[in-house]
């Protein structure tokens, strides 16, 4: 399986998203029901302006409590057209509100699989810059400035990185997914140019005529793990191309060292699969969207009354949703410790949210936790009795 916390990084992120989506179209109701409400510029009759303010503000309020209750407005003192406004307002508002809960729990999990093909396009660039390397040290002229480069051998000689070339699953695979160095060859120059050629390590390679398979080994897993991965010029590229990097390289990398290993293997060279169990992924992911949005009156009622001397108003939007996210987590999952919910919960919010919110997600919690457990309420079996007291 997937590293479970890189998961709910993604729910976290697609709840963030859909409640920054239920303010846009919130206001989007009520932008529709005051345009209801503006004067008739056009009309020969005489515009009441003072009337017509008074039935936008009863529309909005009626708005207001059809949106909290889910229920149609109802006010036998308000005009027709201000209760059809407000109801109007409301249907809007639940139907965009499922379409944007149906696309971003979708693109949850487009982003996941877009780990994999994030390692596709790291592997390819190791035969990419071999092959940029190959045509650099056939070149016959070069700047006078250029620093003087031994080419007794190039990372186009490398047997690890020729493996790759040739390895046809990995081609198909990138052909499926759409993913080349094509249109982006200018970079690859570059990173060649002012990364490897500039490194110590890959310039003592070079000088070297021959090498031995574990020599070879070594170079790739250099330039994987140290240039790629932490060199700021290729590290940022990577970065522009996928804006989820910063969490997904992690993964990416350990797939990606591990298909280097492969080479040397007795099987020879295979891709990684993504997870060894997709479903179980998926399902983890998919039950804490869902019933996050099930239950999420209930946990905003349990956070009003642990928050008593707070305006939940003013807590932060993200402490929030990490709070109710570990809420959904303790009751949806009782193979899961509470300890291991809690810790994973107070991580999320030291690196997503205010540099305070470790500390209160902690407090929060543990106190929560206790009076679910004490009410029945929050119940563990198999692995998660484990470290639960």
């Amino acid at each position: 399986m997937l590293n479970r916390r890189l998961l709910r990084i993604k729910v976290m992120q697609a709840l963030y998203a859909l409640e920054q989506a239920r303010s846009a179209t919130e206001q989007l109701a009520i932008d529709g029901i005051a345009e209801l409400f503006q004067p008739d510029l056009n009309s020969m009759e005489p515009q009441n302006k003072r009337q017509l303010e008074g039935y936008r503000k009863l529309a909005n309020l009626l708005f207001a409590e059809a949106i909290k209750t889910n229920q149609p407005a109802e006010d036998d003192d308000a005009p027709k057209k201000v209760l059809k406004a407000a109801n109007d307002g409301l249907l809007y508002y639940q139907i965009r509100r499922k379409k944007d809960r149906q696309h971003l729990a979708q693109m949850m999990i487009r982003q996941v699989n877009g780990i994999y093909e994030s390692y596709l396009q790291t592997l390819l660039l190791l035969p990419e810059l071999g092959q940029a390397a190959q045509t650099d040290s056939e070149r016959k002229y070069r700047d006078v400035d250029e620093k003087p480069f031994s080419f007794e051998s190039t990372l186009n000689d490398n047997t690890v990185v020729q493996a790759l070339a040739s390895y046809q699953p990995l081609r198909d695979e990138a052909l499926r997914a759409g993913i080349s160095w094509a249109d982006d060859l200018g970079f690859v120059r570059k990173a060649l140019r002012e990364v490897l050629k500039a490194d110590d390590t890959y310039r003592a390679y070079c000088a070297q005529a021959t090498h031995t398979a574990d020599e070879d080994q070594a170079l790739a897993q250099y330039v994987l793990r140290t240039l790629i991965f932490k060199h700021d010029t290729i590290r940022d590229h990577l970065a522009e191309i996928d804006l989820s990097w910063a969490e997904n390289s992690e993964v990416v990398r350990g797939l990606a060292i591990r298909t280097l290993k492969s080479v040397q293997s007795v099987t020879g060279l295979q891709l990684e699969p993504l997870t060894d169990d997709w479903d179980e992924d998926q399902l983890f992911m998919n039950t804490l969207f869902e019933q996050f949005q099930e239950n999420n009156d209930e946990f905003e009622t349990l956070l009003v009354d642990q928050l008593q001397n707070w305006d939940v108003e003013r807590v932060a939007m993200l402490d929030r949703i990490i709070l109710k996210l570990a809420l959904t987590e303790l009751l949806s999952f009782p193979n899961i410790p509470v300890k291991v919910t809690i810790n994973e919960y107070i991580e999320l919010a030291k690196a997503y949210s205010t540099p305070q919110s470790g500390k209160f997600v902690n407090g929060i919690l543990d106190n929560l936790s206790e009076k679910l457990q004490a009410s029945g309420r929050l119940r563990k079996s198999g692995r998660g009795l484990l470290d639960n007291k």
